[in-house]
């Protein structure tokens, strides 16, 4: 499977979220909620993104606390944490006003990524402290959830009044699962095979990227093979049920 990278319109739709962000008015309205069901290239999308714009990506933990937020957001900034909280909130913002000034100067967008974060969805600690970071720097973080964030934060007026985008990740149509058919398998790949796999993953990436590896595995023991037919993987597996594990075959 090659390596590239896929704009579907999931990507899309969370690439429009940043622009919006970047040109809202309110500028306290700096949080963006991202969410969706798992395996529907959330993670793979902010990574991508977080990359290509040098921001911070960070993965929450179930049993995260302010301080080892803090602790893993300063060591996310290349610096050693401090000992005490109050230290290393002073610390963060340091270097987060030195990382935004370095991003304005080449022009591109800085933000704080904090994926997994349904883990803190209903610690009110770590999003105060998130939200107090946000307010005095005005940097945007990226919440990327599951769908619980969305509902908790109802929870918290101070803070969802702040979210200044919502990005909904959903299923992949047959036109985007298509596309990274196309662009991530080896070989050719006939447009029957293609609505099949859209059909039984119900357009989850992760599982049309299982579909894909395994046709580069049949292309790649038939060598000279340009074109993966239907009919030529018939009795097959394909793939894995995401519900049960069990494989998923071709049918004749």
């Amino acid at each position: 499977m090659k390596n590239e990278f896929v704009k579907t319109k999931n990507v899309k739709h969370f690439l429009t979220g940043i622009a919006n962000l970047s040109t809202r008015g309110a500028q306290e309205a700096c949080l963006m909620i991202v969410d969706g069901q798992p395996g529907l290239g959330k993670t793979s999308t902010v990574n991508w993104w977080a990359v290509r714009n040098e921001c911070i990506y960070l993965r929450a933990k179930k049993e995260w606390t302010p301080q080892w937020m803090m602790r893993d957001l300063i060591t996310a900034l290349n610096a050693v944490p401090l000992y005490s909280f109050e230290k290393m909130y002073k610390q963060a913002l340091e270097l987060l006003a030195q990382f935004t000034n370095a991003n304005s100067i080449s022009g591109k967008n800085f933000a704080i990524v904090v994926d997994e974060a349904d883990h803190i969805a209903r610690s009110s600690r770590c999003l105060e402290t998130l939200r107090d970071l946000s307010d005095y720097l005005e940097i945007p973080f990226i919440l990327v959830g599951m769908g619980i964030i969305r509902n908790s934060l109802k929870r918290f007026p101070q803070i969802a009044s702040r979210i200044g985008q919502y990005v909904e990740f959903k299923e992949l149509d047959l036109e985007d699962t298509r596309l990274l058919v196309n662009t991530l398998c080896n070989v050719q790949v006939e447009d029957k095979l293609i609505a099949f796999i859209h059909k039984v993953t119900n357009g989850y990436s992760r599982e049309i990227k299982e579909a894909i590896a395994s046709i580069d595995r049949f292309a790649a023991r038939n060598p000279g093979l340009e074109l993966v037919t239907y009919d030529s993987m018939i009795g097959l597996p394909l793939m894995n049920d995401r519900r049960n594990s069990n494989p998923i075959y071709v049918r004749g």
